[in-house]
């Protein structure tokens, strides 16, 4: 989504009464190396800044726009708050996990608790006692979130030309812990720095992204209100990706992460060869377990950024027909 930002989610807000409006967003998403950092910032109620009409979401400005108006933000928002999930905790709990609890502790970190929090992405954030609104493509959208998403990559950039000089070689200063061609030379050169995140180093790529797609779904699935029984369930005939329950129907869910250009459907995505192995490792898994449940065969289809967030998902039910 491209655009220019308004206030218009914050004027709603502000004429409910709620003078304190958070807008919440991450930095450092897709990256091999580094902490994802997320920002909240708060502005005052009807602003008129002029430095505001040249907010954009940070992706779209250069650097040097990007530190300028960082400066504003810091000088004249009521309220500016960082924090960051280190790589350890991206690889122990996922990015996808990782980022809305950066962004939670970014929140919870301002002065005060805002009334109600703007939040890039289509996720509300755990563990927070006010109003959420969860806005995909938040920073083309709210000038909160943009201000936010300045900041986070601000301080992250900084961040990672420090780090550069604790680890170099790698070139940190210059991708900022991003998958360039350079960067993952000097990873096969100089192996894993410790600030890599090791769960993105495998298979260059396709299993991160196959794993940034499941964490999307289990959120999914959660949020439905199903129970996720087991995750990457071995069988002799094959991996299923979630094992979940539907209310009182056990279904067993295929996970496929696809790119924002190459989205397709959910059926388009599983081959007869896919639906067939499928069949098999779900007959496995009930004589295995001796389950006696009618099984049903979902499929989620995950569209994500090259950052790694959440553009899109498409999910099938019975997609595949059961044993």
């Amino acid at each position: 989504m491209t655009g220019r930002p308004s206030l218009e989610m914050e004027r709603e807000l502000w004429r409910e009464g709620m003078g304190l409006v958070a807008g919440v967003d991450e930095a450092g998403r897709g990256c091999l190396a580094g902490p994802v950092m997320a920002a909240a910032v708060v502005l005052p109620p009807f602003p008129s800044f002029p430095w505001l009409a040249l907010v954009r979401d940070s992706k779209a400005l250069s650097s040097r726009s990007r530190e300028e108006l960082w400066a504003h933000i810091r000088r004249e928002a009521l309220m500016v708050a960082v924090a960051q999930v280190p790589p350890e905790e991206i690889d122990r709990v996922g990015i996808h996990v990782a980022s809305l609890t950066a962004m939670a502790q970014a929140v919870a970190s301002l002065p005060s608790l805002p009334q109600a929090v703007l939040v890039d992405g289509p996720w509300a954030l755990p563990g927070l006692r006010c109003r959420q609104v969860p806005l995909v493509g938040g920073d083309a959208r709210s000038l909160s979130v943009a201000c936010a998403s300045i900041v986070a990559k601000v301080e992250r950039d900084r961040l990672m030309a420090e780090l550069d000089a604790l680890y170099p070689g790698y070139g940190f200063r210059r991708h900022k812990g991003y998958g360039t061609s350079a960067h993952w030379e000097a990873v096969r050169r100089l192996g894993p720095s410790p600030i890599h995140r090791l769960s993105f180093l495998e298979g260059r790529g396709d299993r991160a992204l196959g794993r940034q797609a499941e964490e999307a779904a289990v959120a999914y699935l959660a949020a439905l209100g199903w129970e996720v029984l087991e995750r990457n369930r071995r069988t002799p005939e094959g991996e299923i990706d979630v094992v979940a329950r539907d209310g009182h129907e056990l279904v067993f869910v295929e996970v496929k992460g696809r790119r924002s250009e190459a989205m397709g459907t959910p059926a388009e995505a599983i081959t007869p060869r896919k639906r067939r192995r499928l069949v098999r490792a779900v007959l496995s898994y009930m004589q295995e377990t001796g389950c006696q449940a009618q099984p049903r065969i979902d499929v989620l289809l995950v569209r994500l950024g090259r950052g790694g967030q959440v553009l899109g998902l498409e999910h099938l039910r019975g997609a595949v027909e059961g044993p």
